[in-house]
């Protein structure tokens, strides 16, 4: 028994498609004479897809069929990565797969950033691979004992293969040079998307790094009775109301753009309310990086190996404010207009400690503006369950409406759109995005007045944080218009205030903070005192002053402090 010639022969054949398909296609061999300046890199780069291949033909036993879907499938890959790298400037990660089995919505979001013409060419090519599927006759010489050993031996390569195990890792450590965990965008410039997916799944198993516990010890008692309330008296317990408003950024950053021409509702509650830059962990999307921040106070940049802590931060309990909250009486309440499963929140919000997390499903017929239910419709649903409590309330709103894309949409005003501010320089695809931006934005900032309105009218005292979770996704914008400070757009801050409104701060001065900082900067506008971690952060805070690409003041005790958090062992 052996393997056929046949099947030797489609493994060489599959290697050299996959070469070709790598020269073209993947962002560290296109360039000219970059697959013949380093062909070991690129070789080790079609591994991959030459296993992917063997494995539809031991599966198919179809020649032609599994060559076609094997380079499809890579197609698509770095399909996906370009788009991810413009948007996001983030090349595809193994924890983006880990994200494709909690859209919730069928990959609905994902697929209006994909062009028309190009999914009805997906369509057209599987139409051509059912059509192969069905004329192209299965290898007569491939079953039997040589089908089974064929399948047992791709399927052992595999394995070893993802679970890097030997020799592997030694195969992959030949461009060790070019390889930077630490940059994921750069390792894929020069080490190849497929190279880059491998190492990353195999260096980034989580495990908790042992913390200086001396060190934090040391912190905790420095700083957990360090903090104080505002000076605000405290009227019994608050209602409080986050809003995570999606991709909101002041526009009025860029060249060309000002003040006077974009947020005037926000401007205007600013204008009695502490305010200022945020600075956050994720630049056009990752959403969930900032949400983890705000809500646990755990910042992301103790944890790089973690891209979406959703899926591996919270597995079992996390103190949050949530958490905090309900232990003082609050009904904890997370409020989010699109579907539960996404970003894995539904268990997440569990495992925070909130009692109730409303989604799409409890805005039945609400309007939407562009894909997603208005801002306005989530204002009014935050009012409702406000108005319906006995006790205080938090809630905790994620808004939907801004995200992008941010052209083609439905349930738009076209003239509303049409007339929105474009600076000089920024023309094209790059103008219609920003007009199409600068619409969603304008609802969210009525939406924040109208709220902030609606709050102060209330008998009970609330307050209100309101912020940005990172900037849109508009990297034609950029680039045609840039920024008043000359920084690129990953190093640029979103807005954010806190709003208390048996308190106003009339002219109050610009705060700079991060989004770690936030819930110790609210529990204490408060008047809640949780003798522990937030009061210990708060003090931190007070001694810090975040700005672009800061080193937080105590930041190896925080890294320490951050990491016993997350284990459990600091409430």
């Amino acid at each position: 028994m052996g393997l056929p010639r046949a099947f030797l022969c489609y493994a060489v054949a599959a290697f050299l498609l996959g070469a070709a398909l790598v020269a073209c296609e993947d962002p560290a061999f296109a360039a000219d004479g970059a697959l013949l300046a380093d062909p070991l890199a690129a070789a080790i780069n079609v591994i991959p897809f030459v296993l992917v291949a063997l494995l539809l033909l031991v599966a198919t036993r179809r020649a032609l069929l599994s060559f076609g879907l094997a380079a499809l499938l890579l197609h698509l890959l770095y399909a996906a990565n370009a788009m991810k790298l413009e948007l996001l400037d983030t090349p595809v990660l193994p924890a983006d797969f880990v994200l494709l089995g909690h859209l919730g919505d069928g990959g609905g979001l994902l697929l209006h950033y994909v062009p028309r013409s190009a999914i009805a060419c997906l369509l057209l090519v599987l139409g051509c691979v059912v059509a192969l599927a069905w004329w192209e006759r299965p290898w007569q010489r491939l079953r039997g004992s040589r089908h089974a050993l064929a399948s047992v031996l791709v399927l052992a390569f595999g394995a070893s293969l993802l679970g890097g195990t030997a020799p592997w890792p030694r195969v992959y450590a030949a461009d060790a040079g070019d390889y930077q965990q630490w940059s994921p965008a750069v390792s894929a410039r020069q080490s190849g998307l497929p190279t880059t997916l491998l190492r990353y799944s195999w260096d980034t198993t989580f495990v908790l790094p042992e913390p200086d516990r001396a060190l934090a010890a040391r912190f905790m008692h420095e700083h957990a009775a360090g903090a104080q309330p505002a000076d605000a008296p405290v009227d019994g317990q608050p209602d409080i109301v986050i809003v995570q408003s999606e991709s909101f950024f002041d526009p009025a950053r860029l060249r060309g753009l000002e003040p006077a021409q974009v947020l005037p509702e926000f401007r205007r509650v600013a204008a009695t309310s502490r305010h200022g830059d945020l600075w956050v962990p994720t630049y056009g999307g990752g959403t969930i990086r900032t949400e983890f921040e705000v809500l646990t106070g755990i910042a992301m940049r103790y944890f790089p190996e973690i891209q979406y802590p959703y899926f591996r931060m919270t597995t079992s309990a996390v103190p949050s404010l949530a958490s905090v909250l309900a232990a003082r009486g609050y009904h904890t309440v997370a409020v989010h207009p699109h579907e539960r499963e996404f970003w894995n929140r539904a268990a997440a919000f569990t495992r925070l400690g909130f009692e109730q997390f409303d989604a799409v499903e409890q805005f039945g017929d609400a309007p939407h503006v562009g894909w997603y239910v208005s801002d306005d419709a989530l204002v009014d649903h935050v009012l409702q369950s406000l108005d319906g409590a006995q006790g205080p309330q938090f809630v905790f709103a994620i808004s939907m409406e801004n995200h992008g894309p941010y052209e083609d949409y439905p349930n738009a005003d076209p003239a509303a759109i049409a007339v929105q501010p474009v600076p000089a320089g920024v023309v094209g695809d790059g103008a219609d995005r920003l007009r199409g931006y600068l619409y969603h934005l304008a609802g969210a900032d009525r939406s924040l007045g109208r709220l902030a309105d609606a709050l102060a009218k209330r008998p009970r005292r609330s307050l209100l944080l309101f912020y940005g979770d990172h900037l849109p996704a508009l990297p034609l914008l950029y680039a045609g218009a840039g920024f008043d400070d000359g920084a690129p757009a990953p190093d640029q801050p979103v807005p954010w205030l806190l709003l208390d409104t048996a308190h106003p701060q009339v002219a109050a001065a610009s705060e700079s903070t991060s989004s770690f900082y936030l819930p110790a900067l609210l529990l204490a506008q408060a008047g809640i005192d949780d003798h522990g971690y937030f009061d210990a952060l708060e003090a931190a805070r007070g001694l810090d002053h975040p700005q672009q690409r800061w080193t937080p003041a105590e930041d190896d005790a925080l890294r320490a402090v951050m990491q016993l958090r997350q284990r459990g062992e600091i409430r």
